[in-house]
């Protein structure tokens, strides 16, 4: 099979479902004709894309065990015709449970033929100088393993010529989906007097949940706890403030310590 255009397509908070996505991409090496970065909400308010015989490589992080809601909604919207899917899901070194398996049943629903699909770890949302949770992956080892899994997906593309031979590559999850859990709105974060009001953590924020006017707070209806203004902010004035987040990220500091390791599935 030599599909006529690779694109990517990503909701990437922090950066680290990009990072993978880029890198498998190097591995298979072909061309990237676009890559789509869904995490600003202008860009999920347009329509979404139309793929024919192409070569989609879609990811976006677990949040609690499945999708983010606002990328699911909008991979949900993708039309396709033809078009081969990799899937690619990146947790915080606990466990990916239902997200892969909601992400290839989504892509089938759109009319995708799933070829590849992984589950990566990067730094867990809520990790931080105090609590360590997979802190500062994707690491080395990390890219070495997507560019190896990239290089893997070449070579099954050279093994079939025709889509309809390969099965759906086969996934871990359940369905029914595990119930995902709803934190907020809770307040979480507090904004020191270190802010000089750069305004990154806005750029930063997937959902446009950071009011300006009001000392840089966090509009907590619309927080999906992913922490990007935290990690963007260069004067580290935005922290997890003592409660329920913070508990639980040292909860996830305390048990999941141990390194995971990256999981890759091909179809055939």
């Amino acid at each position: 099979m030599n599909p006529e255009h690779t694109n990517l397509l990503y909701f990437s908070p922090t950066s680290t479902t990009q990072t993978i996505i880029k890198e498998i991409a190097k591995g298979i090496g072909k061309n990237v004709s676009s890559a789509l970065d869904i995490t600003k909400p202008e860009i999920r308010n347009l329509s979404a894309p139309e793929f024919v015989d192409d070569l989609v490589l879609i990811g976006a992080p677990v949040y609690g065990g499945r999708l983010p809601k606002d990328a699911a909604d909008y991979f949900k919207a993708i039309k396709t015709s033809g078009s081969l899917a990799v899937l690619i899901v990146v947790y915080g070194n606990r466990e990916f449970e239902d997200a892969l398996i909601e992400l290839k049943n989504i892509a089938m629903d759109c009319g995708f033929i799933p070829l590849a699909a992984a589950a990566f770890i990067g730094e867990h949302s809520f990790s931080n100088n105090e609590f360590s949770i997979a802190m500062n992956r994707p690491d080395k080892k990390d890219l070495e393993k997507a560019f190896a899994f990239g290089k893997q997906i070449k070579n099954l593309l050279g093994q079939f010529k025709n889509p309809a031979d390969l099965a759906p590559v086969d996934v871990p999850g359940n369905f029914p989906y595990k119930e995902g859990k709803q934190l907020g709105p809770l307040s979480f974060i507090d904004v020191t007097d270190d802010c000089d009001s750069c305004g990154i953590c806005i750029t930063a924020c997937p959902k446009n949940a950071i009011d300006e006017t009001d000392t840089y707070a966090t509009i907590e209806k619309d927080c999906i706890f992913c922490c990007a203004c935290i990690k963007a902010c260069p004067q580290q004035a935005r922290i997890i403030k003592t409660g329920p987040i913070k508990d639980k990220a040292k909860w996830l500091s305390e048990n999941y310590a141990l390194r995971k390791e990256p999981q890759t599935f091909l179809a055939g």
